[in-house]
């Protein structure tokens, strides 16, 4: 195969990761095992819009409230819908929340509230906590995001500044009882880090929390000193923790994640790599292009004379330095894989893929890349483009007959994290 074909495949591959992951089918086979309807729904996320929609498929027409992003807003019947921003919340994010929280703290004895979450609920469902602004959460975001801590830390982060997060929200609606459906966008499916747990308990003790702040300089932020002070004085509402009555009330269920997406796309890319070997690879994680190097290497040194091939997945970070650049983690990956293996390997043919589930890779057009040994690519343009984070015009001018090497899908209303195709060949 050329490795125009390999890509291709690999393209084949990452959609039936989407199709595996798609949150209408899951969701409307778990409420199907719900031994008593809801009497309320919240949804909030990425996939928002395909959960609630399974929910009144399956036959249930409880009123509810959908807190999602522009790209996936419609309106379904009986529930009120909020267009919120992501990765860093706005206005219409605390109109939500405040709608959010009135359900929540209506609720009774007799209520039975379902909970539909999925990735990116943390910044769709903003909540800030008493004496922390909306200018000061889009603060933290954006300082989070630029931090290089992943995601489990930054959440963990994020649980102190809110009002819904880390339990809060379950501690809102007790006594009712809480059924929550869950898509995993977070490596290891912690939880309690999928949108920050507004119905999990912390299980992150405070004085962690209060060492990465200040570990990763997030305590430069006047407002961030302000919280710290509250909190140590007594005076702020902290997250739950595990062993709280309220966690009693709450029966989770994780119905998709990163894996599942991962092990469908592995099946079905297995029987069309003829006498290639698959490797186990590692998961995605860590800084961007250090994970795709990382990689490279791997796959280079592991090599046979018909070639090796894998499929990985997970959320990596990018540390941003103000340089202005337009990209995303998928995108800086497939630069620096590609980069790598120019130089390791550069008489080798080979395919990369690397892509986001939600169809959105940072904010741009692209879901990712996906770029080949046969691309037209300049190495000095592409450390500039690393340098700068700079990766979705460097990927679009990699030039390969009429296209360039961006991956570009529809928007699928989802978001469980990122995967991975690698084939490398022997050499040509």
């Amino acid at each position: 195969m050329t490795a125009a074909a390999w890509a291709e495949l690999a393209k084949v591959g990452f959609n039936s990761a989407l199709t595996a992951g798609h949150p209408g089918a899951v969701t409307r086979a778990a409420v199907a095992q719900l031994d008593t309807p809801p009497s309320f729904v919240i949804a909030v996320g990425k996939a928002a819009i395909s959960m609630a929609a399974a929910v009144r498929e399956a036959g249930c027409d409880a009123p509810g409230i959908i807190v999602t992003t522009d790209e996936s807003l419609t309106e379904i019947n009986g529930m009120t819908s909020f267009a919120s921003a992501h990765p860093v919340p706005d206005e219409r994010g605390l109109a939500a929340s405040a709608a959010v929280t009135a359900m929540a703290d209506s609720l009774g004895v007799d209520d039975h509230l379902l909970l539909l979450i999925s990735g990116g609920g943390s910044a769709l469902l903003p909540a800030p906590a008493e004496g922390v602004s909306l200018a000061d959460k889009q603060a933290l975001n954006e300082a989070l995001l630029a931090s290089g801590l992943d995601i489990h830390d930054m959440n963990a982060v994020r649980r102190l500044f809110s009002s819904l997060k880390g339990g809060r929200l379950a501690r809102l609606a007790a006594p009712a009882r809480i059924t929550q459906f869950l898509l995993s966008d977070v490596p290891g499916d912690r939880l309690e880090s999928i949108a920050s747990g507004p119905a999990i308990a912390d299980p992150v003790p405070l004085n962690e929390t209060l060492s990465l702040i200040r570990g990763s300089g997030l305590d430069r932020l006047d407002f961030v000193k302000a919280h710290l002070a509250r909190i140590e004085d007594g005076r702020a509402d902290l997250p739950v923790r595990p062993g709280d009555p309220v966690t009693t009330n709450v029966t989770s269920h994780l119905l998709a994640s990163n894996d599942l997406c991962r092990a469908a796309a592995r099946d079905r890319l297995v029987g069309g790599m003829d006498g290639l070997r698959e490797l186990a690879l590692p998961a995605l994680t860590g800084e961007a292009a250090d994970c795709a190097r990382l990689l490279a290497h791997q796959l280079v040194a592991a090599s046979t004379p018909a070639g090796v091939w894998g499929v990985t997945g997970g959320e990596t970070t990018v540390r941003l330095d103000g340089s202005g650049g337009v990209g995303g983690r998928a995108q800086e990956m497939g630069v620096a894989f590609a980069s790598a293996m120019h130089e390791l390997a550069p008489k080798r043919r080979w395919a990369a893929l690397i892509g986001g589930t939600d169809g959105r890779d940072g904010p741009t057009d692209a879901a990712g890349a996906m770029i080949t040994s046969d691309h037209a690519f300049d190495a000095n343009a592409a450390a500039a483009a690393l340098k700068a984070h700079d990766c979705h015009p460097f990927l679009d001018s990699c030039r390969l007959g009429s296209g360039g090497a961006l991956l570009r899908v529809a928007p699928t209303g989802t978001n469980l994290g990122d995967i991975a195709i690698f084939i490398v060949g022997g050499e040509v």
